[in-house]
């Protein structure tokens, strides 16, 4: 009974402090400078702008957390509806707000910081709000604890931590915010404090924004680029491999080349390019040499990747990417063979049953000229009749001496002549589009026209969307893939995939022998990226600038000047292209010419009846 009853006072002692605190109002607690701070930060730069955050207590002991209990309860009763409040305490973090309140008693208790984000919010930007209830007694004391509270905040990657804290050795009023930066002008990769502002007598000195602090500068220091030559993404004007070139970083170029070169004017980094990802990792037998890309990011020997990367990669969920700035579509590549001649297309406008028919008719109507003059007894000549047909046929006229008087027959060479001349205009009309397209065989226009085709296809690892059993596996690049499939026997089925981007320079470069075209059912769209290390704080920049380059059309520009126009598009039968008006000039020219000439001529005639010697020039 005893020991029943020491228990029960134990836990009454343990959960006093805690009942005290539930019923204990609002009102009747004390606020602390550094809580009338925080409720300052809250009100005027939170509040305006979120209508939600979320709040950590982290203390090492019941009467810590009784205090923290009751600053809460004074913030949140001074808020009142201003603000929603979500309170964290799960692993991981699923769903937290944008803005993270800290109320933390020593900063140790801040270095223990134990719960970490869901890998899906792991390139998401938060903004901690740190309250220190500590009271640093020498400034040397106050730098070190901030620098491990900065510390653990960048591992989080987060750039925009505030933290309120009171010194010791100034007034009981005094609150001092700090922040930290990555970069120095040194090219330190260590955290340098900064005092943003002083919270006296009520208000901020300064009134500036205290989040929203972007990374502006990297003070000229170096950055790693891993790149995959690309065209016409990422190219290099000169030798890749010689190291001294490599320094002469405007010989980089491309849609991705101009952008890092364009970032890096901005943010004031160098380029520092690292070999060509060509080589192949002995860890990946079979993989593209973009592997070694990702390794070396792997392995932080770089720190940023470029090259037509895709935000769906394989290798996604280890690294980090930045938004989208540009997007192609992959697509199936195909060439375009051209079987038929000069002699062929004068063949090809009738299909053999109309030949069939035409030259049946004709032997009918010799038979028929046979038969009439055989019964006038009148000699027959086959040559001079079979002769006679034909021109007749081509739009020569009769003569009348030919014709016969028989009405039953002059019926039906009337109708033969008629159904000449639809013959005949049908012929022209068809010829000229013969003449105006060089027939193509229909090209595939679908993927399962290459699947029911048994194409083969060139590819340097096996992909999902295409049976493996047909994919001849080549480790070379997509320019050498292109080579291979130009320089194929005519009538092989063989296909690759590439970017349209890629397609198009390709086409553009090799116009005069190029016939590749591509399939039109495209495979996926990509979005083009840039890959950078999980967590890296480069990310929230390039981000905002990379969208502001896209609004103010700077990308588009860049895209448009680097991507051509494709050569070639897919042919099918069934199609004819528009005839515009440009293609008759020459046409119109000579027509001009001549009625230029017959009225010169004409001129001349009337010229010659009073000019003798004109007539008789005229007359020869």
């Amino acid at each position: 009974m005893l020991g029943s009853l020491r228990l029960w006072l134990w836990l009454l002692l343990l959960w006093l402090p805690r009942c005290l605190a539930a019923v204990q109002p609002a009102e009747s607690y004390r606020p602390r400078v550094v809580d009338r701070a925080a409720l300052h930060v809250l009100k005027h730069h939170i509040s305006p702008s979120y209508s939600a955050m979320s709040v950590m207590q982290m203390s090492r002991s019941g009467r810590s957390q009784l205090e923290l209990n009751l600053a809460l309860g004074y913030l949140l009763h001074e808020l009142g509806e201003r603000m929603s409040v979500q309170m964290l305490s799960a692993t991981p973090i699923e769903e937290p707000r944008d803005y993270i309140l800290f109320l933390v008693d020593t900063p140790h208790s801040f270095r223990e910081l134990r719960f970490h984000f869901a890998k899906s919010l792991f390139d998401r930007e938060f903004n901690f709000v740190i309250v220190l209830s500590w009271r640093a007694e020498t400034e040397k004391t106050l730098i070190a604890s901030l620098y491990s509270i900065f510390k653990t905040c960048f591992r989080f990657h987060v750039l925009n931590a505030v933290v309120l804290v009171q010194p010791g050795w100034l007034t009981e009023d005094v609150v001092h915010l700090y922040g930290f930066r990555l970069y120095a002008p040194s090219c330190n990769v260590s955290f340098t404090l900064e005092l943003l502002d002083r919270y006296e007598r009520g208000e901020l000195l300064r009134r500036e924004p205290l989040f929203g602090r972007q990374l502006g500068t990297f003070y000229g220091c170096p950055l790693n680029i891993s790149w995959y030559p690309l065209p016409p993404y990422v190219m290099f004007d000169g030798d890749r491999h010689n190291p001294k070139q490599l320094t002469e970083t405007w010989r980089l170029t491309g849609v991705d080349g101009e952008l890092i070169k364009l970032l890096a004017s901005i943010f004031k980094f160098r380029l520092n390019l690292l070999p060509p990802c060509e080589k192949k990792s002995a860890a990946l037998e079979l993989n593209a040499s973009i592997a070694d890309c990702f390794h070396e990011l792997a392995s932080y020997n770089s720190s940023v990747i470029i090259g037509a990367m895709s935000g769906s990669h394989m290798y996604g969920g280890n690294f980090s990417t930045t938004s989208a700035y540009h997007q192609s579509a992959l697509v199936f590549v195909v060439r375009v063979d051209q079987h038929m001649g000069a002699v062929n297309q004068l063949v090809q406008p009738f299909c053999p049953t109309v030949w069939l028919a035409l030259v049946a008719s004709c032997l009918a109507l010799l038979l028929l000229q046979w038969l009439w003059r055989q019964s006038q007894r009148v000699p027959c000549d086959v040559v001079a009749s079979g002769l006679r047909v034909h021109t007749t046929l081509l739009g020569n006229p009769l003569d009348a001496a030919a014709l016969p008087r028989a009405g039953l027959v002059r019926c039906y060479l009337g109708a033969w002549l008629l159904l000449a001349l639809v013959q005949r205009a049908a012929y022209q009309g068809k010829l000229y589009d013969a003449f105006r397209l060089p027939y193509y065989p229909p090209a595939p226009e679908q993927i399962a026209e290459l699947l029911e085709g048994h194409y083969q296809y060139l590819t340097p690892d096996y992909d999902d969307y295409f049976p493996a059993q047909r994919s001849l596996l080549r480790r070379t690049s997509i320019a050498e893939r292109f080579d291979e499939l130009q320089a194929a026997e005519d009538g092989a089925r063989l296909t690759t995939s590439a970017l349209l981007g890629n397609l198009a320079h390709y086409n553009h470069e090799n116009w005069q022998s190029s016939r590749l075209t591509h399939v039109k059912e495209h495979i996926y769209l990509v979005q083009l990226v840039m890959c950078l290390h999980r967590h890296s704080i480069l990310k929230f920049a390039f981000d905002r600038k990379l969208k502001q380059l896209q609004s103010a059309g700077i990308v588009g520009y860049i895209s448009r000047n680097f991507e051509p126009r494709m050569l070639h598009m897919p042919y099918a039968s069934h199609e004819a292209s528009a005839l515009r008006l440009e293609m008759f000039c020459g046409l119109n020219f000579i027509c001009y010419m001549l009625l230029l000439a017959s009225l010169v001529i004409f001129l001349l005639e009337l010229l010659s009846q009073r000019v003798v010697w004109l007539r008789r020039y005229l007359d020869i």
